[in-house]
């Protein structure tokens, strides 16, 4: 093959550096772009930062296998998201990914695959086989879907996995790689009777294309019949027909578009009452039309201008009608028909700043009844909390996903929700535990969420645990350099080092949040550091000697751990904690 680079290549390589360089300048140019492959790969999902990253498994004892993620009905499954899923789903999907630097396509890239993936895909695997020579985070997310899959196996969803190959190959795979590519798709094709694999190939022109693409920030929506304007302000009232509010809400690979959702926070109700009532007047076989019975949806736009037969949207936020909109999105991927049927549609051009958007959210959500979570984008403390970290500088807090980060932001000033509540969880709350095994419960719980986010705070706790938690993954990026992590997991051991620096920085056996906030963060220096791993791996080794099924993974996520790494830690002399 040659060695000189195509135009395609050459371009690639320029976007690469770009975004490498104000988007992760610290990180390693592979590890960059395993990221930026994801990113590419993962679009037609509408992910943020924290889930790319949490599907990224690459390292040590990876299996061949550098991301994996799992999606019930067009949603990312996060570590606790099967407490609040529904217990019906039209899809399970399955997406791997191999990203490679090289110029070209490579045989043993689904060997390996095709080695390991049939026995970390089988329910009947054993994990003390598998806990050697695979390391945690992999196997805990192959766990996610294999635990979805027998949850849901009742609703007999449709399975489909992927196996996306990402490189900076000028052409389409050689006949013999894609041959045991084939081979891969049909042995993945065993994992159910019924389950659809594909294999997908990105070449640099293919990631070139995505990397122009970007973030879909306009929408058109096509209506059946003329739009009623308002004489207050900028606004429409229209009827579209149901099949074009599908493309409207719809990616191009037909998955939910779940950015359109975000002043929703993402919560589908599942199958209630109301839900279920929506789904059987989609499926009526009568002549009566849909909106007859349904109250409709409501857009929030930046702007909105129409043009022929079409109203083009700026920035669309569906802020009433999140239920209908998933009925209508489950009823076509059943393959259900439009049969001339229509959706009330009212699109709203508030002002960005003000109240107005805020009260047309909490007024038109409040007829519907919807998770605790629904509207936490909006509350106050989520404001000052954003403007607290934005004033200050070196953070851009994503009250809506992907907002900061499609204006360009670098990957780790850029702080999701789940993000600054896992590691408030860690430092602050010292439940390292706790953030390791919730997500969305976080946000969702009523009784997690005030621990966490609280007007008794100080808002610079926030930054603080922030602060802290970056200085331990620049020291951990180095630390693991020298010496393999136990796991290979950096976040089984991020949030265990983030809870101790709590109590090594006050030197007190039970600090409280004003505690806390009197550190001098310059004394969590290197030396400190190293002395708390070395007490956290002395204290992983003690606990696998003890019980070694599940790994440094499932030992992380236990409270029974981080009590004992917390009497650890105070009974040693060297911490100088108070007794």
């Amino acid at each position: 093959m040659s060695s000189v680079q195509n135009n395609d290549q050459r371009l690639l390589d320029r976007i690469l550096d770009d975004q490498h360089r104000r988007l992760a300048p610290h990180q390693g140019r592979d590890d960059f772009f395993t990221f930026f492959a994801a990113d590419k790969a993962l679009q037609d999902w509408d992910l943020d930062n924290d889930e790319i990253l949490d599907g990224i498994v690459d390292g040590a004892h990876d299996c061949g296998i550098d991301g994996i993620w799992s999606f019930v009905d067009g949603r990312y499954v996060t570590a606790d998201a099967h407490q609040y899923m529904s217990s019906r789903a039209g899809t399970i999907e399955l997406v791997i990914l191999q990203a490679k630097t090289s110029p070209g396509y490579q045989e043993t890239v689904f060997e390996k695959l095709h080695f390991h993936l049939p026995t970390l895909l089988d329910m009947s695997r054993v994990e003390e086989e598998l806990v050697d020579h695979t390391n945690a985070k992999l196997l805990e997310r192959t766990r996610r879907f294999l635990r979805i899959l027998e949850d849901l196996a009742s609703s007999f969803p449709q399975v489909r996995v992927k196996v996306i190959y990402a490189s900076k190959a000028a052409e389409g795979p050689h006949p013999n790689v894609k041959s045991k590519g084939d081979r891969l798709r049909r042995e993945l094709a065993k994992i159910t009777s019924d389950t659809a694999a594909t294999i997908e190939y990105l070449n640099a022109a293919d990631l070139r294309e995505r990397t122009a693409r970007g973030a879909k920030a306009v929408a058109q929506l096509i209506f059946s019949e003329t739009p009623m304007s308002t004489s207050l302000g900028e606004g429409y009232v229209c009827l579209a027909r149901l099949d074009e509010y599908y493309r409207f809400i719809t990616s191009d690979n037909e998955a939910l578009r779940l950015e359109l959702f975000e002043s929703n926070v993402r919560d589908y109700a599942g199958s209630t009452v109301v839900n279920s009532a929506i789904g059987e007047t989609l499926k009526s076989g009568t002549r009566e039309d849909f909106w007859w019975f349904n109250n409709g949806v409501t857009v929030v736009a930046d702007a909105a201008q129409i043009a022929g037969k079409k109203i083009v949207i700026k920035d669309p936020q569906i802020v009433n009608g999140l239920q209908t909109s998933h009925e209508v999105y489950s009823y076509f991927q059943s393959g259900g028909q439009h049969r001339d049927r229509s959706l009330l549609v009212k699109i709203v051009v508030a002002p960005e700043s003000g109240t107005t958007r805020d009260r047309i959210i909490r007024a038109t959500n409040s007829q519907t009844q919807l998770p605790a979570g629904a509207l936490r984008a909006t509350e106050s403390i989520q404001k000052d909390i954003e403007e607290s970290l934005t004033h200050a500088g070196g953070y851009h807090y994503e009250r809506r996903a992907s907002y900061y980060r499609n204006l360009g932001f670098p990957l780790a000033q850029v702080v999701s929700m789940a993000r600054l509540a896992r590691e408030f969880t860690a430092f602050a709350l010292r439940e390292p535990h706790t953030a390791l095994r919730h997500s969305e419960a976080l946000l969702l719980d009523d009784g997690h969420y005030g621990q966490i986010f609280s007007p008794r705070y100080d808002l610079d706790i926030y930054r603080l645990s922030l602060d802290v938690h970056a200085k331990l993954r620049r020291f951990l990026s180095e630390y693991a350099e020298d010496r393999p992590l136990l796991g290979e997991t950096v976040e089984n051991w991020l949030y265990p080092l983030a809870c101790v620096s709590a109590y090594t920085l006050t030197r007190l056996r039970q600090p409280t949040v004003r505690d806390l906030l009197n550190i001098d963060l310059n004394h969590l220096s290197n030396e400190l550091m190293e002395r708390m791993a070395g007490t956290l791996d002395q204290n992983f080794k003690s606990a696998l000697r003890r019980n070694k099924a599940g790994g440094v993974d499932q030992i992380a996520r236990s409270a029974d751990f981080t009590t004992k790494l917390r009497q650890a830690v105070i009974s040693q002399s060297r911490f100088h904690i108070e007794h």
